[in-house]
C-alpha cells in the first residue's frame, strides 16, 4: 500500500491505470500532430508544385513573346542576308552588314526605313554578289536593286558576274562606323531629331558607297591628298587628322594619316569626312591647329587644301 501526497492510497492498479491513460493520451496527441504536420506538409508541396508549374509556365511565355519579336524583326532583307552564302574572304564583309542590319530592322517603318533598306540591299548586292558584266552600258547610272532580284539575276546569267573582291580593312572599318552610329541612334530615340538626323547620315553614307561601288568598283578605296599651307605658300609637317562626318551629336573616332604633310596621303573609303591638322611651333613650343575642312570623297573629290 502507497499514500498519495494528499494521504489517500492508492493501489498499484489504479496507479498503473492512470499511467497507461497517460501514455496513451500522449500516443493520441502524437499520431494526430503526425497527421496535421503531413497533411500540412502535403497541402504546402502541392502549392509548391502550382507554384512551380506556374513559374515554368510563365517562363514559356517570356520566351514565346521573345520569339516572336525577334521573328518579327527578321524581315526579307534580314533573311536573305542571313542565308547569303558568300566566299570566305567576302565573309567579314557579311559579317558587317549583318551588324547594320540588325539595328536597321529596329527602325520604325515608314520612309526613312525603307530608303535604309533600299540602300543597304544595293550595296550589298554590288560588295557581296558582283555585277553584271558591261553593268555601267547597260546602266550607266546608278539604281537601287534588292537582295533578292541581285541572286535571281546571278543565278540566270550566262556569263559569271565580276566577282567582288575582300573589302580592304579601312572599308569595312568605315562600315562598322556605319552601325556603330546607327545602334546609338536606334538607343536614344527620345531625342528624336538627333535620332532622325543620326540614321539619314548613315544612310547617305551607304548610299555614297553604293555610287561608288556602282561607277568606279566594289569596295574600293579613294587615294585622298592634303595639302597645308601658310599665305598660299607649301608649309611642311603637319599631322592631318580624318574623322567620318555624322549630322548628329554622335562622336566618331579620329585617325591620322600615316605621313605628315605636304601633301599628306592615304587611301579611304567613300564617305563624308572632317580634315584638320596640327603641328608644335619650334619655336614657341605652342600647338598650331589648322581650320577644319568637311570633304566629300566619292571619286570626284580627291584633295583639299587646310
Amino acid at each position: 500500500m502507497k499514500t498519495s501526497g494528499a494521504g489517500v492510497a492508492l493501489s498499484g492498479p489504479q496507479i498503473g491505470g492512470r499511467i497507461g491513460l497517460s501514455l496513451q493520451c500522449q500516443r493520441l496527441i502524437s499520431a494526430l500532430l503526425n497527421q496535421l504536420n503531413y497533411a500540412f506538409a502535403r497541402r504546402l508541396m502541392q502549392r509548391l508544385r502550382c507554384y512551380k508549374m506556374l513559374y515554368f509556365v510563365l517562363i514559356g511565355v517570356l520566351l514565346a513573346v521573345e520569339s516572336g519579336g525577334l521573328q518579327a524583326q527578321q524581315d526579307t532583307t534580314s533573311q536573305t542576308l542571313a542565308g547569303l552564302n558568300v566566299r570566305a574572304e567576302l565573309q567579314p564583309t557579311k559579317s558587317v552588314f549583318l551588324e547594320i542590319d540588325s539595328c536597321r530592322v529596329k527602325i520604325p517603318e515608314g520612309e526613312l526605313k525603307q530608303k535604309f533598306t533600299q540602300v543597304e540591299e544595293s550595296l550589298l548586292a554590288g560588295l557581296l554578289i558582283g555585277w553584271s558584266p558591261g553593268w555601267l552600258t547597260q546602266s550607266p547610272q546608278p539604281r537601287y536593286v534588292t537582295l533578292q532580284s541581285a541572286l535571281d539575276e546571278a543565278r540566270r546569267r550566262k556569263q559569271s558576274a565580276v566577282q567582288p573582291a575582300a573589302s580592304p580593312q579601312m572599308y569595312l572599318k568605315s562600315l562598322e562606323n556605319d552601325a556603330t552610329v546607327c545602334r546609338a541612334a536606334v538607343g536614344k530615340q527620345s531625342g528624336l531629331k538627333d535620332y532622325i538626323e543620326a540614321l539619314e547620315g548613315v544612310v547617305d553614307d551607304l548610299n555614297l558607297k553604293f555610287r561608288d561601288c556602282h561607277l568606279h568598283g566594289m569596295g574600293r578605296l579613294v587615294s585622298m591628298s592634303v595639302a597645308t599651307n601658310k599665305d598660299t605658300a607649301p608649309d611642311a609637317g603637319w599631322t592631318v587628322y580624318f574623322k567620318w562626318v555624322t549630322v548628329s551629336n554622335i562622336q566618331t573616332a579620329e585617325s591620322e594619316f600615316p605621313t605628315t604633310s605636304t601633301p599628306a596621303t592615304d587611301d579611304l573609303p567613300p564617305g563624308i569626312y572632317q580634315f584638320r591638322a596640327q603641328k608644335k611651333d619650334v619655336s614657341s613650343g605652342a600647338m598650331l591647329e589648322s581650320e577644319t575642312k568637311t570633304v566629300s570623297l566619292d571619286g570626284a573629290t580627291s584633295s583639299c587644301e587646310l
